[in-house]
């Protein structure tokens, strides 16, 4: 694992709908409690708010003069919207990287990520444009968003052996539930499954796991029980597994009076074989100083949560 990551708090932030869904001064209050309770990796996206959040972003990292005591991460190559046309080209990701430094208000990131991947083309096309964006000094470190493991394998073994930048690290869908992949929206989405995480065991590459909170479903199971989700939340999470994990999480959750939702982190915090920066999606302060609840678990929580026969992976 990079050494850029042993000075990363043990959660990401992000920042999708700041400037749009979240107004400017919310999103300011929720970046200065972050960064007051120790919080440090933040990231976003060119397509967040086509440009929008990293505006935002930017604007509050100038008025704070913070940018040196972060690890920011962005991300381009997303598809066009609507057509979802793919855009990996190195026009595309040199353009997408241009306009995120120029929002930013920096002269580089700390992690580019590709959004998405485009399997019809070889990592051999791929690989040498983010490579090059390393040593141009516009960004310390490559990322892939929604790559599967056996992309990211292929490409680093191709970077590996052409003394290119590798990726070194990886953002995908990711929280304490089992997702139902035939349920996610988006195919175009990488979710976590057995084969990706075994993948990750073995290359030791840390992830970024985006969608960490599952929509708050835990606190909704809670509240409203299994028949009062949403039909996109049964379609993408509800199962036998998930369930089985739910009651682990309530019961902490009861028992300790921590939100189901922070509870629920603990299974991305304590991955046994990766390591993983769970992305909070917070729309308000209360939330974000909710979800630090997870510190607040103690040993025999986290027994409750991983008996003897659960895989902690």
């Amino acid at each position: 694992m990079h050494t850029i990551f042993e000075s990363c708090f043990p959660l990401a932030l992000g920042t999708a709908p700041f400037g749009t869904g979240i107004p400017r001064d919310t999103a300011f209050a929720i970046l200065d409690a972050f960064t007051d309770l120790g919080g440090n990796l933040i990231d976003t996206a060119a397509v967040y708010g086509m440009g929008v959040s990293e505006q935002t972003l930017g604007e509050w990292m100038r008025l704070r003069q913070s940018r040196d005591r972060l690890v920011i991460s962005t991300k381009g190559g997303h598809p066009s919207l609507p057509d979802w046309a793919r855009r990996i080209t190195e026009a595309d990701i040199r353009a997408d990287m241009e306009d995120s430094l120029r929002y930013l208000g920096t002269d580089h990131v700390d992690i580019y990520f590709l959004h998405r991947d485009d399997e019809s083309k070889p990592v051999e096309a791929i690989m040498p444009i983010l490579d090059s964006l390393v040593r141009e000094g516009k960004t310390r470190l490559i990322g892939a968003s929604n790559w599967t493991v056996a992309r990211i394998n292929e490409a680093n073994a191709f970077a590996r052996a052409n003394g290119m930048a590798e990726f070194s690290v990886s953002q995908i869908f990711h929280n304490a539930a089992f997702i139902n992949k035939e349920g996610v929206y988006d195919p175009t989405l990488v979710a976590m499954d057995p084969t990706e995480h075994e993948g990750y065991k073995v290359n030791g590459l840390p992830v970024m796991a985006y969608t960490s909170q599952a929509h708050g479903l835990f606190s909704h199971i809670r509240d409203k029980g299994y028949e009062g989700l949403s039909e996109g939340m049964i379609r993408t999470y509800v199962n036998p597994a998930t369930k089985e994990r739910a009651e682990r999480i309530l019961a902490v959750a009861s028992e300790t009076g921590i939100s189901p939702t922070a509870v629920s982190l603990a299974y991305l915090l304590h991955d046994a074989s990766v390591k993983v920066y769970p992305i909070l999606g917070i729309s308000h302060v209360e939330r974000l100083t909710e979800a630090m609840g997870v510190f607040s678990l103690e040993p025999r929580h986290l027994a409750m949560l991983f008996p003897p026969d659960c895989d902690r992976g």
